[in-house]
């Protein structure tokens, strides 16, 4: 995917940018406000330092689309090492992935906070500084919804940190942080450009914004907050999607995916409404590739074929929630292993060998950045997409009326058409793969969270939807006496998170830096 210039110059610009001290750091490592901010272009690569906070190592290069978001019923951490992972449950507070996380997310929060202060210095085109003013009051907004889903209550800074004597920042209640983040995102909604302008998922649009905007309503309609009025607010802006007729299924489910790995955009069918780009294989000096697909793929030691570490082991649990005609099983569950001495030759599993396999959404053999880095790759990851807001659609509606709808079950049955491949040219009879008719509030409920697993698998939701849902432990114990009993013996270490969790592991520690310099700050109390 080609960069756009002020997307390159912004991020060398902010490249070098880092919260060493987290909050209190005082920024001396990118020019001044009096130096910068004073044209278009200059606020256009403040703009492209803002996205860039997302593609870190600790962001979506590889924590919050791996390491953070797995250890579910979806996925464990298949590593035999002792050494902890978030994925295993048995981090504490002076872990890599507690600190660095926080980090990087209040490190793109103060740089939206510089360019929310700056907005206004340029002249220029009102409509296009409008533009990125909403862009950045929406990924200011996003950020603190990752962090209040990790952490709970955090600090709610909007103004940028110019020095070190606003050190002591107490923690704001999660229920005002989400206040924020819903003012934030309804300015921001009207002011950014439609999708149809952009062209492309890779900047936020008014419909990535409504997408995103249900996924906020419905975390808040469940644990922790249970502000159930929130399912009529999710239910619309879903549906405020839905009816822009924008976005559509792509028809091939794995076309998705593959489309992500080689650098496509689909233009179609515009199924992915955001997501976060990454670039190259980091063999030049503009280093922007993702990490997660190398943990992520399965096992490979061949690296002109794609060399992958395999640290996402996916659970019997998730495979038996597929139908055998469900084509995304054998996408999202590679349905192989590659041999150890030809990294190009996939070969076949055993029907049932259900335990040992890897996640196959993510496959190196359709990146395009060559020669392929051992550890980075250009793979892009999705946020949100159209499937998911179908779904979002249904659970919403369902829980609103008290039972699910006519369009309820239409959503959800575009969803589970398509993935019986229903969709496809010379299909029939796609009212096969359709939901069972007459089912009520619970029975639809249980189908939804069932769904979202086969349709969303790998894509950083399921740990943070079983939360909301209030299912995440006893789920995970299920999922840990499964592996006991039916797991091959040299398997069974993957019971070591299931073990470990507990009623702490809904949230994150605070990090044991931010304790140090913050003296404002409360560890949250089960970490205590």
């Amino acid at each position: 995917m080609k960069k756009a210039t002020v997307l390159l110059v912004g991020i060398i610009l902010f490249s070098t940018v880092s919260c060493k001290k987290f909050l209190a750091t005082k920024p001396q490592d990118f020019s001044s406000p009096e130096q910068f901010y004073s044209t278009e272009q200059e606020l256009n690569e403040a703009l492209a330092g803002v996205y860039n906070a997302l593609a870190q190592d600790a962001t979506y290069g590889l924590y919050l689309s791996l390491f953070l978001a797995h250890g579910s019923d979806e996925a464990f951490y298949k590593s035999t090492t002792s050494t902890a992972n978030a994925m295993a449950y048995d981090h504490n507070t002076a872990d890599t992935y507690v600190n660095n996380v926080w980090r990087d997310l209040y490190m793109g929060i103060n740089r939206a906070n510089y360019l929310l202060a700056n907005i206004g210095k340029p002249v220029m085109d009102e409509g296009a500084r409008n533009v990125i003013r909403g862009e950045a009051l929406f990924l200011r907004a996003y950020m603190y919804f990752q962090l209040v889903s990790l952490y709970g209550d955090v600090p709610l800074l909007l103004n940028p940190s110019v020095d070190s004597r606003s050190t002591d920042n107490p923690r704001t209640p999660a229920s005002e942080v989400y206040r924020q983040i819903l003012s934030d995102m309804t300015v921001a909604k009207d002011l950014v450009n439609s999708y149809t302008v952009t062209g492309k998922p890779t900047h936020v649009s008014k419909t990535a914004i409504m997408g995103v905007l249900a996924r906020v309503c419905l975390t808040m309609a469940g644990e922790p907050l249970k502000d159930t009025e929130k399912y009529k607010d999710a239910r619309g802006w879903a549906d405020s999607v839905i009816q822009s007729g924008i976005h559509q299924l792509n028809p091939d489910y794995k076309q998705v995916f593959i489309n992500e790995c080689a650098d496509l955009y689909d233009t179609q069918f515009n199924e992915v409404l955001w997501e976060i780009e990454f670039y190259g294989n980091n063999n030049s000096t503009l280093k922007m590739g993702s990490r997660f697909v190398n943990y992520a793929s399965t096992l490979n030691r061949d690296n002109i074929a794609g060399y992958a570490y395999e640290r996402i082991g996916v659970t019997a649990v998730l495979y038996r929630m597929y139908h055998v005609n469900d084509l995304r099983r054998d996408w999202c569950i590679a349905p192989y292993s590659f041999r150890s001495n030809n990294g190009t030759e996939e070969v076949p599993k055993a029907a049932t060998d259900i335990y040992s396999r890897s996640c196959g959404k993510w496959r190196r053999k359709y990146e395009t950045a060559l020669p392929r880095n051992t550890d980075y790759g250009p793979t892009n990851f999705p946020i949100i997409r159209y499937a998911d807001v179908l779904l979002m659609y249904a659970e919403a509606d369902n829980a609103v009326n008290g039972g699910p709808s006519a369009r309820a079950y239409e959503a959800t049955n575009q969803v589970r058409r398509r993935g019986y491949g229903k969709l496809l040219p010379g299909a029939t009879n796609p009212e096969e793969a359709d939901l069972a008719p007459g089912l009520g509030q619970e029975d639809f409920l249980k189908e939804m969270q069932q769904e979202r697993a086969r349709e969303l698998a790998f894509e950083a939701l399921r740990k943070f939807d079983l939360i909301r849902w209030g299912i995440f432990l006893p789920v995970m114990k299920a999922v840990g006496a499964d592996i006991q009993q039916g797991a091959p013996t040299n398997l069974r270490y993957a019971t070591r998170g299931y073990n470990n969790v507990s009623e702490k592991h809904k949230l994150l520690p605070i990090p044991s830096l931010e304790m140090s310099l913050n003296k404002a700050m409360e560890q949250n109390p089960l970490w205590k």
